[in-house]
């Protein structure tokens, strides 16, 4: 347990740190604040990295930013064992509440977003974590999450791989591709930081995961611990990608519905999709456009592509890539790479059927799209860069911003 009379320090100031940070100050709690990159704060609670180091012993706990690797180089490697991340703290605060923990590579945030939907006619819920809101900077946290039902929190391998005291009654595993390898070092170990969702599974819980994934990391799964249910993830041909992705998840969330409450039945009416997460944003008769900005990983970005029956379609790609496991192939597609690695990401795909071409940036790139789309009878688009956003764009979602302006300027 976490003992809040301690001495804690804050390492790391985006949303998380932010957030613990007003919960600290709620809590009348000693906390101070250091972030790698100078922050503009005005406050005595921040200190630099040289009163960090001289004072180290003096802490208690360490409050880390989720996407910070602390590895054997790092001034804190020493004291990984008082390592914990915001998430921790909610375990101070809950009574009655289910919690559901949801990772896996891809579709977590519609997942969450799925189940959230579903149990909403009969349950009053929040989605945090990864999925982008937090709790703990509630004035009066006790009262607020008194109000709530269940909690669905999306979890990153990130915050998996520090995560020390928060325990979920039901845990999901979408899926698992090649991913974070920059942080994790190797497939394997960004693998078994997928299924320490385990670790933090009461030992009456359910475990979710889908046939394949099951049979692929059997021997990492804790046959014995708790109840396991498997679910099989089926493509449905469809027209419309939001659609196939839709019924692509639903038997993952069913399976959860099920051991929530067996009375809710599942609501099959596609639901309106989150920003930039397989988002039409153009549809008439001569072509679909789809805003894909979430993606940061290849694999699940020709997986969607693929997905699209169209023989005439465009697949974007760009951004910082999270390491390659193996050459990726893609059929039938016309491929747009840009960004300051669209070189990198190109000498790692190999193309059947496919042309591919470079640019330095999007603007260019759909500027390019405008001289061919019409001429060349291109029906679709799908922009699902498979990389992350930092090379050129503050967030995935500046970079969706972006793509959808530049369209807009497009008359199709």
């Amino acid at each position: 347990m976490i003992d809040l009379k301690k001495n804690f320090l804050i390492y790391g100031y985006g949303v998380s740190g932010k957030s613990i940070a007003k919960y600290l100050k709620n809590k009348k709690s000693n906390y101070q604040i250091y972030d790698d990159d100078k922050i503009s704060l005005d406050s005595n609670k921040v200190i630099n990295k040289t009163v960090v180091i001289k004072n180290i012993k003096k802490f208690d706990y360490f409050i880390v930013s989720p996407s910070i690797k602390i590895d054997k180089n790092h001034f804190l490697f020493p004291y990984k064992k008082k390592i914990l991340i915001d998430l921790d703290f909610l375990s101070l605060e809950l009574k009655r509440q289910i919690i559901i923990g949801v990772t896996g590579t891809e579709g977590k945030s519609t997942t969450c977003q799925y189940i959230s939907q579903n149990i909403s006619r009969k349950y009053k819920n929040i989605i945090i974590g990864n999925f982008g809101n937090t709790i703990l900077d509630k004035l009066n946290i006790q009262k607020y999450i008194n109000t709530i039902d269940i909690i669905i929190i999306e979890l990153s391998s990130y915050q998996l791989d520090k995560i020390k005291f928060l325990q979920l009654d039901h845990a999901l595993i979408t899926n698992i591709y090649s991913d974070h390898i920059n942080y994790h070092k190797s497939f394997n170990n960004y693998v078994k930081a997928k299924f320490k969702i385990q670790s933090i599974l009461k030992k009456k819980g359910s475990f979710h995961i889908n046939q394949k994934d099951f049979i692929s990391y059997q021997k990492l799964i804790n046959l014995n611990k708790f109840k396991i249910y498997k679910f099989k993830n089926k493509i449905i041909p469809n027209k419309s990608l939001d659609k196939q992705i839709f019924l692509l998840n639903l038997p993952a969330v069913n399976s959860m519905l099920k051991i929530i409450d067996n009375s809710l039945t599942l609501n099959k009416d596609l639901p309106k999709n989150l920003p930039f997460r397989n988002q039409l944003i153009k549809n008439n008769s001569k072509i679909k456009i789809y805003n894909d900005s979430k993606c940061t990983n290849i694999e699940n970005a020709i997986m969607k592509n693929n997905l699209i029956l169209s023989r005439y379609k465009i697949l974007i790609l760009g951004g910082k890539p999270k390491g390659f496991q193996k050459k990726i192939i893609i059929e039938n597609t016309l491929i747009l790479i840009f960004g300051n690695y669209a070189y990198q990401i190109s000498r790692n795909l190999g193309f059947k059927n496919s042309n591919f071409f470079i640019f330095n940036n999007l603007e260019d790139l759909i500027s390019f799209i405008k001289i061919i789309a019409d001429k060349f009878k291109y029906d679709t688009i799908l922009f699902s860069p498979g990389g992350e956003s930092f090379d050129q764009f503050k967030s995935f979602y500046e970079r969706g911003k972006s793509f959808n302006s530049l369209i807009k300027k497009l008359k199709f």
